[in-house]
């Protein structure tokens, strides 16, 4: 080999290791990531905006908060391409280098005025805007005398009548039983803690767990069946883009929340825990005379979500409360402790992704279970609520003035009784003639739904209608039913709207009615129909005032029959006023005022005719107003006012002797009425940042804070003469301190 072939290859060489070891250095870099949030004109995220970049491909469908973060090995200038149904297509060039990060914040404009978001629905109120009246997470944190609790703050909007100070949702002369309450498509039937005879005091949701809010009134779509009433969709939080972990601590409770990616927008999760603890709160503010043992709970929430694809991922939820309670109860025959413990287990599968690229597909697949019992003289209750559900909801979104819904559900629920309870109401007395009790009552519901909703009805600008129709069976009544719900509206002007509503609800009875020894194996579900008109007015972003008025008419409600036991026999109706005025005012000041007016009576259960139903609460007013000192320092109140609620008096005894117990004697149902309902809350507070980094929160809070002695119910004297007031357990006067830190 010459000197010359010697050079060309010993500089072959050189170039091939130069070469590769430059490929090796490239191959070692680490890929750029672009993230960013999708978001319409009017700054609202758009759920399942498809993000990527033009050339190659790379990217991602956004969250359902319009969220999106995507790696990318591409390097110079990018084009970055965005897009959604109803949204005209968005392009934007970027410098990228490998091992940076870029935030790219999109905004899509609709591709015609039809496509603008109009809630089809009646009665709505959202957490996000374009569901119906807004209600956000930060309104339900910041409401004074809500303890951060959904279920009590939203019963600060009207629809939602006063009967106790439970969170229980009493919609429009409907029972909290005709409410229907889904997590993630899961249905949850026992959402409540501290449960007594007056309601759960609190929801066993933890409010930072919530994503989004959906609560209806009246008049909702097809998509919820086996409720008469009302419906609260809640969503979990999606995935954790960053590590985060938060701390608090009151007087009243202890929690922690942390959220961890774990995997570059691949796996993720959240956990949020929480124990209630009651004593100090007695301690300081008194009370604690009322117990036996201190009510206390404890609930822990946790998901796990997998991003598998650039449109799907899985979410797996876990859900876990329990609460126990020994408060001192004075009857005209015993004074003794009634003790009520609760477990509550909730685990759900849900998956979601698009489908053929115009149809989101949402299922899930949920087990609970809930046992509860109750502990009182001779009365030894056990509850056990067990329900096995699969639920999909499919969207078509490939038209832009039409959408189609579709979906069903299979619940299979068992529930069951088992203890003793006293043979007479009127003597619970240990060592008292009882009864045993061994229920079981377990059925299967098919169900299944369709819906049309359009815009521009018939090419008349801003006419917007829905449409829609579901089945559901029972297996084991072997009863089945059909509701069409049909609603129309109409855009006055790009401020404000109005809208009809009418559609017909089944809901199946108390599973112990249906007991073959003292219930009707073959009663029918009950059924009302929905009436609702209302009227929306948005003159300025953050401002919201509604009107609306409705009707709802109950039929085959269950009532006494001596032969049968129970019949279907029972009606009623519901009518009656909402308004609710809503925003942000100058000066700092924002809140909301909400009155209700409401006309209920049923002819139901041991009831001799038309009477006014325990729901009958006539005025219900709420004022919630909150007023910004500074930037750190806020101050807010929350007024509410109701008319007493409906119930039979007592108005004589029968002495029985070889029972040595007084027998009330009862006057006509739901004649009188408790006193008329008021309650003032105050909160202080301020918002700081310890060591200029973590975001900090102080508060103080006063509950009822003139005192005012509400009753919800009597105790008597043993022969009935006279009778005492009973307040709630958490009525009387409170202060509550407490701080959340974020790290």
């Amino acid at each position: 080999m010459n000197l010359s072939k010697v050079i060309a290859v010993i500089l072959m060489s050189s170039l091939l290791s130069a070469a590769s070891s430059a490929q090796e250095k490239e191959i070692k870099a680490k890929p750029a990531v672009i993230s960013g949030t999708v978001k319409d004109d009017s700054g609202s995220p758009i759920p399942y905006a498809n993000v990527f970049i033009t050339s190659t491909g790379e990217g991602q469908v956004a969250d359902d908060n319009g969220a999106f973060s995507f790696s990318t090995r591409a390097v110079g200038n990018v084009e970055i391409t965005s897009s959604a149904v109803g949204y005209k297509k968005f392009n934007r060039q970027v410098s990228v280098l490998p091992e940076h990060r870029y935030n790219v914040n999109i905004v899509l404009k609709q591709s015609q005025i039809i496509t603008e978001n109009v809630e089809v629905t009646a009665s709505s109120f959202g957490s996000e805007p374009g569901k119906g009246l807004t209600m956000t997470s930060m309104d339900v944190v910041t409401t004074p005398g809500g303890a951060a609790d959904i279920f009590q703050s939203l019963k600060t909007l009207p629809g939602l009548t006063q009967v106790s100070e439970s969170s229980e949702l009493y919609v429009r002369g409907g029972d909290p039983s005709e409410t229907l309450v889904l997590i993630d498509q899961a249905s949850l039937y026992n959402p409540y803690t501290y449960e007594s005879p007056y309601g759960g005091l609190f929801s066993n949701l933890n409010t930072s767990a919530i994503g989004e809010m959906y609560f209806s009134s009246g008049g909702f779509s097809v998509k919820y069946g086996n409720a008469l009433s009302g419906v609260l969709d809640l969503r979990t939080k999606g995935f954790p883009e960053n590590r985060a972990l938060s701390i608090g601590l009151s007087l009243a409770n202890a929690s922690a929340g942390l959220d961890i990616p774990i995997l570059d927008n691949k796996l993720g999760i959240r956990l949020y825990a929480r124990k209630n603890f009651t004593k100090p709160i007695f301690l300081l503010n008194g009370g604690m005379d009322k117990f036996s043992s201190a009510p206390s709970s404890q609930d822990l929430n946790a998901s796990m979500i997998y991003k598998y694809s650039q449109t799907g991922k899985v979410k797996l939820l876990f859900l876990a409360s329990s609460d126990n309670e020994g408060v001192n109860v004075d009857r005209p025959e015993f004074d003794g402790v009634f003790t009520g413990k609760s477990t509550n287990y909730l685990i759900n599968l849900q998956h979601t992704d698009v489908i053929g690229e115009n149809f989101l597909m949402q299922t899930s697949i949920s087990a609970s279970n809930y046992e509860d019992t109750w502990l009182l003289g001779l009365l030894n209750l056990k509850k056990v609520d067990g329900i096995r559900e699969i639920r999909s909801d499919i969207e078509d979104h490939q038209w832009n003035e039409l959408k189609v819904s579709f979906g069903g559900e299979i619940e299979s629920r068992e529930e069951s009784f088992t203890g003793a309870v006293p043979s007479f109401q009127y003597d619970i007395r240990p060592g008292s003639e009882s009864k045993l009790i061994d229920k079981k009552f377990s059925a299967t519901r098919f169900g299944a739904y369709v819906e049309i909703e359009r815009r521009d009805v018939a090419s008349i600008s801003n006419l917007f209608a829905a449409a829609g129709l579901r089945g559901d069976y029972v297996d084991k009544i072997k009863t089945s039913w059909l509701d069409p719900r049909f609603t129309v509206g109409y855009r006055l002007s790009s401020a404000s709207t109005l809208r009809f509503s009418l559609g017909l609800f089944h809901e199946y009875q108390d599973f112990r009615l249906y007991s073959g020894t003292d219930g009707n194996p073959h009663l029918l579900p009950m059924k009302a129909v929905h009436y609702v008109l209302g009227y929306d007015y948005s003159p300025w972003e953050g401002t919201e005032f509604r009107i609306e008025t409705y009707q709802k008419n109950y039929t085959h409600l269950p009532d006494s029959n001596a032969v049968y036991n129970f019949d279907n026999g029972g009606y009623g109706y519901a009518r009656g006023a909402d308004i609710i005025a809503k925003g942000d005012l100058p000066f700092g000041l924002s809140g909301w005022v909400s009155y209700g007016y409401i006309d209920t009576k049923r002819k139901w259960l041991y009831s001799d005719g038309l009477a006014p139903s325990s729901f009958d609460v006539t005025h219900n007013f709420t004022l919630v107003a909150k007023y910004n000192i500074t930037d750190a320092w806020q101050i807010g109140m929350n007024f509410k006012y109701a008319t007493g609620r409906p119930y039979t008096p007592v108005v004589g005894s029968v002495y029985h002797p070889e029972m040595k117990v007084y027998e009330p004697i009862y006057g006509m149902p739901y004649a009188a009425r408790y006193p008329d309902y008021r309650r003032l809350d105050v909160r202080l507070t301020y918002l700081a940042r310890l060591f200029d980094k973590y975001f900090t929160v102080f508060y103080v809070e006063g509950l009822n804070v003139l005192n005012i002695h509400n009753v919800f119910d009597y105790t008597y004297t043993p022969d009935y003469s006279s009778k005492t007031g009973i307040r709630s357990y958490f009525g009387q006067r409170t202060v509550v301190i407490g701080t959340v830190i974020n790290i």
